[in-house]
Protein backbone atom coordinates (compact mmCIF):
# COMPACT_ATOMS: atom_id res chain seq x y z
CA UNK A 1 0.00 0.00 0.00
CA UNK A 2 1.30 3.20 -0.61
CA UNK A 3 2.03 5.84 1.50
CA UNK A 4 -1.05 8.25 -0.17
CA UNK A 5 -3.68 5.46 0.52
CA UNK A 6 -1.96 5.35 3.72
CA UNK A 7 -2.55 8.75 4.37
CA UNK A 8 -6.38 8.76 3.18
CA UNK A 9 -7.21 5.66 4.86
CA UNK A 10 -6.03 6.93 8.24
CA UNK A 11 -8.49 10.29 7.42
CA UNK A 12 -10.94 7.92 6.85
CA UNK A 13 -10.99 6.63 10.18
CA UNK A 14 -10.57 10.07 11.88
CA UNK A 15 -14.17 10.86 10.36
CA UNK A 16 -14.87 7.46 11.67
CA UNK A 17 -18.01 5.13 10.25
CA UNK A 18 -21.85 5.41 10.76
CA UNK A 19 -23.99 2.80 11.22
CA UNK A 20 -26.81 2.78 8.52
CA UNK A 21 -29.30 3.14 11.76
CA UNK A 22 -27.40 5.82 13.34
CA UNK A 23 -28.14 7.95 10.47
CA UNK A 24 -31.06 7.01 9.53
CA UNK A 25 -32.29 8.54 13.46
CA UNK A 26 -30.42 11.54 12.89
CA UNK A 27 -32.19 12.17 9.73
CA UNK A 28 -35.52 11.82 11.03
CA UNK A 29 -35.03 13.85 14.23
CA UNK A 30 -34.12 16.48 11.90
CA UNK A 31 -37.35 16.47 9.61
CA UNK A 32 -39.05 16.18 12.73
CA UNK A 33 -37.58 19.25 13.96
CA UNK A 34 -38.06 20.96 10.41
CA UNK A 35 -41.59 20.06 10.90
CA UNK A 36 -42.29 21.32 14.14
CA UNK A 37 -40.73 24.27 13.87
CA UNK A 38 -42.49 25.12 10.40
CA UNK A 39 -46.07 24.05 12.22
CA UNK A 40 -45.70 25.04 15.86
CA UNK A 41 -45.04 28.71 16.52
CA UNK A 42 -44.63 30.23 19.84
CA UNK A 43 -48.90 31.27 19.59
CA UNK A 44 -49.29 27.45 19.20
CA UNK A 45 -47.36 26.48 21.87
CA UNK A 46 -49.09 29.32 24.18
CA UNK A 47 -52.57 27.85 22.94
CA UNK A 48 -51.41 24.45 23.72
CA UNK A 49 -50.64 25.36 27.45
CA UNK A 50 -46.66 25.70 26.89
CA UNK A 51 -45.36 28.93 28.47
CA UNK A 52 -43.50 29.71 25.89
CA UNK A 53 -43.35 33.51 25.38
CA UNK A 54 -45.57 34.32 28.61
CA UNK A 55 -43.54 34.50 31.83
CA UNK A 56 -44.05 31.80 34.61
CA UNK A 57 -42.95 28.14 33.70
CA UNK A 58 -39.59 26.17 33.86
CA UNK A 59 -36.77 27.12 31.43
CA UNK A 60 -37.26 23.52 29.60
CA UNK A 61 -40.77 25.00 28.50
CA UNK A 62 -38.93 28.32 27.31
CA UNK A 63 -37.22 26.38 24.61
CA UNK A 64 -38.68 25.46 21.35
CA UNK A 65 -39.76 21.69 21.37
CA UNK A 66 -37.83 21.83 17.32
CA UNK A 67 -34.53 22.80 19.66
CA UNK A 68 -34.47 19.63 21.62
CA UNK A 69 -34.96 17.36 18.55
CA UNK A 70 -31.81 19.47 16.41
CA UNK A 71 -30.15 18.83 19.65
CA UNK A 72 -31.06 15.39 19.83
CA UNK A 73 -29.84 14.62 16.69
CA UNK A 74 -26.26 16.54 16.83
CA UNK A 75 -25.58 14.52 19.92
CA UNK A 76 -26.80 11.34 18.09
CA UNK A 77 -24.67 12.02 14.80
CA UNK A 78 -21.56 12.17 17.71
CA UNK A 79 -22.18 9.47 20.03
CA UNK A 80 -23.45 6.78 16.81
CA UNK A 81 -19.65 7.74 15.85
CA UNK A 82 -16.70 4.97 16.46
CA UNK A 83 -14.44 8.19 16.85
CA UNK A 84 -17.06 11.03 18.41
CA UNK A 85 -14.11 13.40 19.16
CA UNK A 86 -12.53 13.15 15.78
CA UNK A 87 -15.84 13.02 14.04
CA UNK A 88 -16.53 16.15 16.01
CA UNK A 89 -13.41 17.48 15.41
CA UNK A 90 -13.92 17.16 11.64
CA UNK A 91 -17.72 18.69 11.55
CA UNK A 92 -16.32 21.08 13.40
CA UNK A 93 -13.63 22.17 11.11
CA UNK A 94 -16.09 22.23 8.00
CA UNK A 95 -18.31 24.46 10.06
CA UNK A 96 -16.00 26.98 11.73
CA UNK A 97 -18.32 30.02 10.61
CA UNK A 98 -21.35 28.08 13.44
CA UNK A 99 -18.49 27.14 15.86
CA UNK A 100 -18.09 31.15 15.94
CA UNK A 101 -21.52 31.63 15.91
CA UNK A 102 -21.76 29.04 18.93
CA UNK A 103 -18.92 30.16 21.16
CA UNK A 104 -19.69 34.05 20.58
CA UNK A 105 -23.25 32.82 21.82
CA UNK A 106 -21.76 31.24 24.77
CA UNK A 107 -19.73 34.11 25.83
CA UNK A 108 -22.50 36.52 25.24
CA UNK A 109 -24.38 33.79 27.70
CA UNK A 110 -21.76 33.98 30.04
CA UNK A 111 -21.63 37.83 30.02
CA UNK A 112 -25.06 38.27 30.60
CA UNK A 113 -24.93 35.86 33.82
CA UNK A 114 -22.16 37.51 34.74
CA UNK A 115 -22.43 41.07 34.28
CA UNK A 116 -26.39 41.84 33.34
CA UNK A 117 -28.49 39.59 36.01
CA UNK A 118 -31.31 41.21 35.32
CA UNK A 119 -31.87 40.53 31.59
CA UNK A 120 -32.62 36.99 30.68
CA UNK A 121 -30.32 34.00 28.44
CA UNK A 122 -32.68 31.90 27.48
CA UNK A 123 -33.78 33.54 24.27
CA UNK A 124 -30.24 33.18 22.85
CA UNK A 125 -30.73 29.19 22.57
CA UNK A 126 -33.83 29.60 19.87
CA UNK A 127 -32.53 33.08 18.11
CA UNK A 128 -28.89 31.91 17.39
CA UNK A 129 -27.45 29.42 18.81
CA UNK A 130 -29.91 26.52 16.81
CA UNK A 131 -29.33 28.42 13.65
CA UNK A 132 -25.65 26.97 13.83
CA UNK A 133 -26.69 23.62 14.94
CA UNK A 134 -28.78 23.11 12.11
CA UNK A 135 -26.07 24.44 9.85
CA UNK A 136 -23.79 21.65 11.01
CA UNK A 137 -26.21 18.48 10.91
CA UNK A 138 -26.85 19.77 6.93
CA UNK A 139 -23.27 19.48 6.44
CA UNK A 140 -23.73 15.66 6.36
CA UNK A 141 -27.62 15.42 5.34
CA UNK A 142 -27.58 13.30 2.05
CA UNK A 143 -30.02 14.08 -0.95
CA UNK A 144 -32.55 11.44 -0.06
CA UNK A 145 -33.37 13.39 3.44
CA UNK A 146 -32.65 16.88 2.25
CA UNK A 147 -35.34 15.55 -0.40
CA UNK A 148 -37.90 14.71 2.45
CA UNK A 149 -37.09 17.93 4.22
CA UNK A 150 -37.83 19.87 1.25
CA UNK A 151 -40.88 18.65 0.16
CA UNK A 152 -42.21 18.58 3.88
CA UNK A 153 -41.40 22.71 4.00
CA UNK A 154 -43.08 22.50 0.06
CA UNK A 155 -46.63 21.47 1.97
CA UNK A 156 -46.54 23.39 5.17
CA UNK A 157 -45.55 26.49 3.04
CA UNK A 158 -48.84 25.90 1.17
CA UNK A 159 -50.92 25.66 4.35
CA UNK A 160 -49.49 28.50 5.80
CA UNK A 161 -49.80 30.81 2.82
CA UNK A 162 -53.81 29.48 2.72
CA UNK A 163 -53.97 30.04 6.27
CA UNK A 164 -53.04 33.57 5.89
CA UNK A 165 -55.05 34.13 3.31
CA UNK A 166 -58.26 32.90 5.23
CA UNK A 167 -57.44 34.42 8.25
CA UNK A 168 -56.72 37.74 6.48
CA UNK A 169 -60.09 37.99 4.90
CA UNK A 170 -62.59 36.41 7.99
CA UNK A 171 -60.47 37.70 10.55
CA UNK A 172 -60.56 34.13 12.22
CA UNK A 173 -57.32 32.26 13.95
CA UNK A 174 -55.98 29.46 14.04
CA UNK A 175 -53.70 30.38 17.17
CA UNK A 176 -54.99 33.27 19.25
CA UNK A 177 -52.48 36.43 18.45
CA UNK A 178 -50.56 37.24 22.31
CA UNK A 179 -47.82 39.78 22.95
CA UNK A 180 -47.16 40.47 26.89
CA UNK A 181 -50.12 38.17 28.20
CA UNK A 182 -52.73 40.69 25.44
CA UNK A 183 -54.18 39.06 23.13
CA UNK A 184 -54.29 41.29 19.83
CA UNK A 185 -57.75 41.12 18.73
CA UNK A 186 -57.25 44.84 16.80
CA UNK A 187 -54.55 42.99 14.72
CA UNK A 188 -55.23 42.24 11.17
CA UNK A 189 -52.08 40.60 10.27
CA UNK A 190 -52.15 36.56 10.01
CA UNK A 191 -49.94 34.48 12.27
CA UNK A 192 -51.31 31.23 10.30
CA UNK A 193 -48.27 28.20 11.38
CA UNK A 194 -45.33 30.34 11.28
CA UNK A 195 -46.16 33.08 14.08
CA UNK A 196 -45.61 36.57 14.23
CA UNK A 197 -46.30 38.28 11.14
CA UNK A 198 -42.63 39.42 11.09
CA UNK A 199 -41.43 35.78 11.41
CA UNK A 200 -44.13 34.50 8.78
CA UNK A 201 -43.08 37.26 6.09
CA UNK A 202 -39.64 36.71 6.39
CA UNK A 203 -39.72 32.78 6.15
CA UNK A 204 -42.49 33.50 3.17
CA UNK A 205 -40.04 35.96 1.54
CA UNK A 206 -36.96 33.61 1.94
CA UNK A 207 -39.11 31.15 0.02
CA UNK A 208 -40.33 32.90 -2.59
CA UNK A 209 -36.93 34.70 -3.48
CA UNK A 210 -35.55 31.18 -3.42
CA UNK A 211 -37.97 29.93 -6.39
CA UNK A 212 -37.93 32.94 -8.08
CA UNK A 213 -34.16 33.44 -8.82
CA UNK A 214 -32.80 29.67 -8.18
CA UNK A 215 -32.84 27.57 -11.37
CA UNK A 216 -32.49 24.57 -9.44
CA UNK A 217 -34.85 23.84 -6.30
CA UNK A 218 -35.56 20.52 -4.46
CA UNK A 219 -38.47 18.83 -4.05
CA UNK A 220 -40.58 21.10 -6.66
CA UNK A 221 -41.43 20.91 -10.21
CA UNK A 222 -40.96 23.45 -12.75
CA UNK A 223 -45.22 23.01 -13.37
CA UNK A 224 -45.44 23.83 -9.58
CA UNK A 225 -43.14 26.83 -9.60
CA UNK A 226 -44.97 29.43 -10.96
CA UNK A 227 -48.47 28.80 -8.84
CA UNK A 228 -46.29 28.62 -5.66
CA UNK A 229 -44.43 31.47 -5.99
CA UNK A 230 -48.11 33.41 -7.14
CA UNK A 231 -49.86 31.76 -3.88
CA UNK A 232 -47.34 33.21 -1.73
CA UNK A 233 -46.88 36.69 -3.57
CA UNK A 234 -50.66 36.82 -2.83
CA UNK A 235 -50.37 36.15 1.16
CA UNK A 236 -47.61 38.28 1.39
CA UNK A 237 -50.12 41.66 2.07
CA UNK A 238 -52.28 39.42 4.61
CA UNK A 239 -49.16 38.60 6.86
CA UNK A 240 -48.62 41.99 6.61
CA UNK A 241 -44.59 43.13 7.10
CA UNK A 242 -44.24 46.54 4.70
CA UNK A 243 -40.48 45.69 4.44
CA UNK A 244 -40.42 42.19 3.60
CA UNK A 245 -43.47 42.90 0.76
CA UNK A 246 -41.68 45.65 -0.41
CA UNK A 247 -38.26 43.65 -0.89
CA UNK A 248 -40.52 40.48 -2.22
CA UNK A 249 -42.21 42.57 -4.59
CA UNK A 250 -39.16 44.71 -6.53
CA UNK A 251 -37.08 41.42 -6.50
CA UNK A 252 -40.28 39.66 -8.37
CA UNK A 253 -40.37 43.15 -10.44
CA UNK A 254 -36.55 42.81 -11.58
CA UNK A 255 -36.89 39.11 -12.13
CA UNK A 256 -39.88 39.88 -14.33
CA UNK A 257 -38.50 42.93 -16.45
CA UNK A 258 -35.29 40.54 -16.86
CA UNK A 259 -37.30 38.03 -18.20
CA UNK A 260 -39.25 40.46 -20.44
CA UNK A 261 -35.44 41.68 -21.90
CA UNK A 262 -34.24 38.20 -22.27
CA UNK A 263 -37.86 37.59 -24.11
CA UNK A 264 -37.06 40.86 -26.36
CA UNK A 265 -33.34 39.63 -27.31
CA UNK A 266 -34.58 35.83 -28.57
CA UNK A 267 -34.84 34.00 -25.76
CA UNK A 268 -36.78 30.64 -26.40
CA UNK A 269 -40.04 30.48 -24.40
CA UNK A 270 -42.06 27.82 -24.04
CA UNK A 271 -45.70 28.24 -26.07
CA UNK A 272 -47.24 26.92 -22.24
CA UNK A 273 -45.53 29.56 -20.34
CA UNK A 274 -46.38 32.51 -23.00
CA UNK A 275 -50.34 31.01 -23.19
CA UNK A 276 -50.17 30.95 -19.29
CA UNK A 277 -48.52 34.68 -19.15
CA UNK A 278 -51.19 36.04 -21.65
CA UNK A 279 -54.18 34.63 -19.62
CA UNK A 280 -53.00 35.55 -16.36
CA UNK A 281 -51.53 38.96 -16.62
CA UNK A 282 -55.29 40.22 -17.60
CA UNK A 283 -57.23 38.51 -14.98
CA UNK A 284 -54.17 39.06 -12.36
CA UNK A 285 -54.75 43.09 -13.16
CA UNK A 286 -58.72 42.98 -13.03
CA UNK A 287 -58.74 40.19 -9.32
CA UNK A 288 -56.05 43.29 -8.00
CA UNK A 289 -58.55 45.92 -9.21
CA UNK A 290 -61.92 44.41 -7.40
CA UNK A 291 -59.89 43.20 -4.22
CA UNK A 292 -58.91 46.72 -3.77
CA UNK A 293 -62.37 48.15 -4.54
CA UNK A 294 -63.36 45.11 -1.70
CA UNK A 295 -61.48 47.15 0.61
CA UNK A 296 -59.34 44.30 1.63
CA UNK A 297 -56.44 45.55 1.71
CA UNK A 298 -57.40 48.63 3.61
CA UNK A 299 -55.47 48.30 6.81
CA UNK A 300 -52.52 47.27 4.81
CA UNK A 301 -52.50 50.27 2.68
CA UNK A 302 -53.16 52.74 5.62
CA UNK A 303 -49.79 50.82 7.13
CA UNK A 304 -48.18 52.53 4.35
CA UNK A 305 -49.60 55.95 4.45
CA UNK A 306 -49.60 56.15 8.40
CA UNK A 307 -47.61 53.76 10.11
CA UNK A 308 -48.13 55.50 14.24
CA UNK A 309 -44.49 56.80 13.73
CA UNK A 310 -43.35 52.89 13.69
CA UNK A 311 -40.69 53.80 10.16
CA UNK A 312 -38.84 56.83 11.92
CA UNK A 313 -38.50 54.52 15.64
CA UNK A 314 -35.84 52.85 13.34
CA UNK A 315 -33.92 56.07 12.99
CA UNK A 316 -34.83 57.80 16.12
CA UNK A 317 -33.67 54.57 18.40
CA UNK A 318 -29.95 55.39 17.42
CA UNK A 319 -30.90 58.67 19.70
CA UNK A 320 -29.75 55.76 22.79
CA UNK A 321 -26.18 56.24 21.67
CA UNK A 322 -25.94 59.63 21.45
CA UNK A 323 -24.80 60.79 24.82
CA UNK A 324 -23.81 57.17 25.90
CA UNK A 325 -20.84 57.00 28.24
CA UNK A 326 -17.91 55.28 28.34
CA UNK A 327 -19.25 52.79 30.90
CA UNK A 328 -22.56 51.94 28.97
CA UNK A 329 -20.95 51.79 25.78
CA UNK A 330 -18.54 49.24 26.90
CA UNK A 331 -21.00 47.31 28.53
CA UNK A 332 -24.43 48.50 27.71
CA UNK A 333 -27.32 49.74 29.67
CA UNK A 334 -28.94 48.08 32.74
CA UNK A 335 -32.50 47.06 32.04
CA UNK A 336 -34.33 49.79 34.38
CA UNK A 337 -32.08 52.51 32.52
CA UNK A 338 -32.80 50.76 29.04
CA UNK A 339 -36.54 51.40 29.64
CA UNK A 340 -36.17 54.43 30.51
CA UNK A 341 -34.13 55.36 28.10
CA UNK A 342 -36.69 53.85 25.32
CA UNK A 343 -39.38 55.94 27.11
CA UNK A 344 -37.89 58.96 26.84
CA UNK A 345 -36.55 58.84 23.10
CA UNK A 346 -40.22 57.45 22.12
CA UNK A 347 -39.19 54.16 21.11
CA UNK A 348 -43.22 53.15 21.60
CA UNK A 349 -42.27 50.16 19.29
CA UNK A 350 -38.96 49.25 21.34
CA UNK A 351 -35.99 49.03 19.78
CA UNK A 352 -36.74 47.74 16.14
CA UNK A 353 -32.90 46.27 15.16
CA UNK A 354 -31.65 43.42 15.93
CA UNK A 355 -27.84 45.43 16.11
CA UNK A 356 -28.89 48.27 18.12
CA UNK A 357 -30.47 45.70 19.93
CA UNK A 358 -27.51 44.24 20.86
CA UNK A 359 -25.18 46.97 21.40
CA UNK A 360 -27.57 48.93 23.86
CA UNK A 361 -28.09 46.05 26.12
CA UNK A 362 -24.54 44.32 26.10
CA UNK A 363 -22.49 46.68 24.88
CA UNK A 364 -20.17 46.94 22.12
CA UNK A 365 -17.05 44.46 23.08
CA UNK A 366 -19.13 41.13 23.42
CA UNK A 367 -21.71 42.62 20.74
CA UNK A 368 -18.84 42.60 18.38
CA UNK A 369 -17.65 39.23 18.98
CA UNK A 370 -21.78 38.01 18.28
CA UNK A 371 -21.40 39.91 15.11
CA UNK A 372 -18.32 38.65 14.32
CA UNK A 373 -19.92 34.94 14.50
CA UNK A 374 -23.14 35.95 12.80
CA UNK A 375 -21.13 36.42 9.46
CA UNK A 376 -18.91 33.61 10.09
CA UNK A 377 -22.22 31.48 9.70
CA UNK A 378 -23.19 33.43 6.66
CA UNK A 379 -20.15 32.34 5.47
CA UNK A 380 -21.46 28.66 5.88
CA UNK A 381 -24.62 29.12 4.92
CA UNK A 382 -23.01 30.89 1.36
CA UNK A 383 -20.75 27.64 1.40
CA UNK A 384 -23.32 25.25 1.72
CA UNK A 385 -26.28 27.02 -0.54
CA UNK A 386 -23.84 28.88 -2.65
CA UNK A 387 -24.27 31.41 -4.71
CA UNK A 388 -27.80 31.06 -4.67
CA UNK A 389 -28.44 31.89 -1.38
CA UNK A 390 -26.76 35.62 -1.66
CA UNK A 391 -30.02 37.50 -2.47
CA UNK A 392 -31.95 35.14 0.21
CA UNK A 393 -28.92 36.03 3.16
CA UNK A 394 -29.01 39.42 1.99
CA UNK A 395 -32.73 39.95 2.49
CA UNK A 396 -32.38 38.42 6.10
CA UNK A 397 -29.73 40.94 7.16
CA UNK A 398 -32.11 43.68 6.20
CA UNK A 399 -34.70 42.28 7.73
CA UNK A 400 -33.22 41.49 10.75
CA UNK A 401 -32.01 44.98 11.10
CA UNK A 402 -35.15 46.54 10.52
CA UNK A 403 -37.04 44.39 13.30
CA UNK A 404 -36.25 43.31 17.36
CA UNK A 405 -35.07 40.07 14.86
CA UNK A 406 -32.02 38.10 17.19
CA UNK A 407 -32.21 40.50 19.70
CA UNK A 408 -35.51 39.25 21.18
CA UNK A 409 -36.72 35.80 21.21
CA UNK A 410 -37.87 34.83 18.04
CA UNK A 411 -36.66 31.85 15.12
CA UNK A 412 -35.84 34.29 12.33
CA UNK A 413 -32.50 33.00 12.49
CA UNK A 414 -33.62 29.04 12.41
CA UNK A 415 -36.54 29.04 9.83
CA UNK A 416 -34.77 30.69 6.85
CA UNK A 417 -31.62 27.64 6.80
CA UNK A 418 -33.64 25.51 7.26
CA UNK A 419 -35.39 26.68 3.98
CA UNK A 420 -31.80 27.17 2.48
CA UNK A 421 -30.33 24.16 3.37
CA UNK A 422 -32.82 21.75 2.70
CA UNK A 423 -34.07 23.62 -0.94
CA UNK A 424 -30.63 24.42 -2.54
CA UNK A 425 -27.94 23.61 -0.20
CA UNK A 426 -25.29 20.69 -0.43
CA UNK A 427 -23.17 18.92 1.97
CA UNK A 428 -20.20 20.54 3.06
CA UNK A 429 -17.65 17.35 2.39
CA UNK A 430 -14.34 17.15 4.34
CA UNK A 431 -11.46 18.06 1.44
CA UNK A 432 -9.97 14.44 2.18
CA UNK A 433 -12.99 13.21 0.42
CA UNK A 434 -12.03 14.04 -3.45
CA UNK A 435 -8.02 12.56 -2.82
CA UNK A 436 -8.65 9.29 -0.60
CA UNK A 437 -8.54 5.36 -1.86
CA UNK A 438 -10.90 3.57 -3.00
CA UNK A 439 -13.54 1.89 -0.31
CA UNK A 440 -16.40 -0.26 -0.21
CA UNK A 441 -19.81 0.51 0.01
CA UNK A 442 -20.71 0.91 3.55
CA UNK A 443 -18.49 4.46 3.10
CA UNK A 444 -22.11 5.83 2.26
CA UNK A 445 -23.13 5.23 5.81
CA UNK A 446 -20.16 7.50 7.48
CA UNK A 447 -21.49 10.79 8.72
CA UNK A 448 -19.41 12.87 6.86
CA UNK A 449 -18.30 10.98 3.70
CA UNK A 450 -21.19 10.31 1.84
CA UNK A 451 -21.86 8.76 -1.54
CA UNK A 452 -19.31 6.17 -2.20
CA UNK A 453 -15.84 7.82 -2.51
CA UNK A 454 -13.41 6.98 -5.87
CA UNK A 455 -9.72 7.77 -5.36
CA UNK A 456 -7.60 8.93 -8.38
CA UNK A 457 -7.16 6.13 -11.04
CA UNK A 458 -3.60 4.81 -11.11
CA UNK A 459 -3.55 3.49 -7.40
CA UNK A 460 -1.98 0.44 -6.80
CA UNK A 461 -1.95 -1.60 -3.52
Amino acid sequence: MTAKQTMGRVSLDHMGPTSAKGRGLVDALVFMGAVALFSLSGFALEFFGIPYYSSGGSIITKIHPATYLFVGALGLAVIANPNPAGYLFGLMTRCLGSVFLLAGSVLLWIFISRYKGDQPTSFLIDSIMVAAIICMLFADMEKRARLNIARAIHILMVVNCCLSIVEGLSGWRLFPFILGDIEQEWEYRATALLGHPLIGALTTGVYTIVLMTVRDVRGLGKRWRLPMILLCLVAMPFIGSRASFAIVYATAAVVVVLHFVGFLRGSPVSLRKLTAVLLLLPLSVLAVLAIYQTGIFDNFINRFIDDGGSARTRFDLFNLFRDLSLPNLLTGYRMVNLDTQIRLSGLYEGIENSWAGHAARYGIVITIVLWCGVGAWFIDMLRSAGRGALLPLAYIFLILSTTVGISGKTNMMSLPPLVLLALIGTPLWPRIARTQAPVSNDILMRIGCGAPLEGPRGFSS
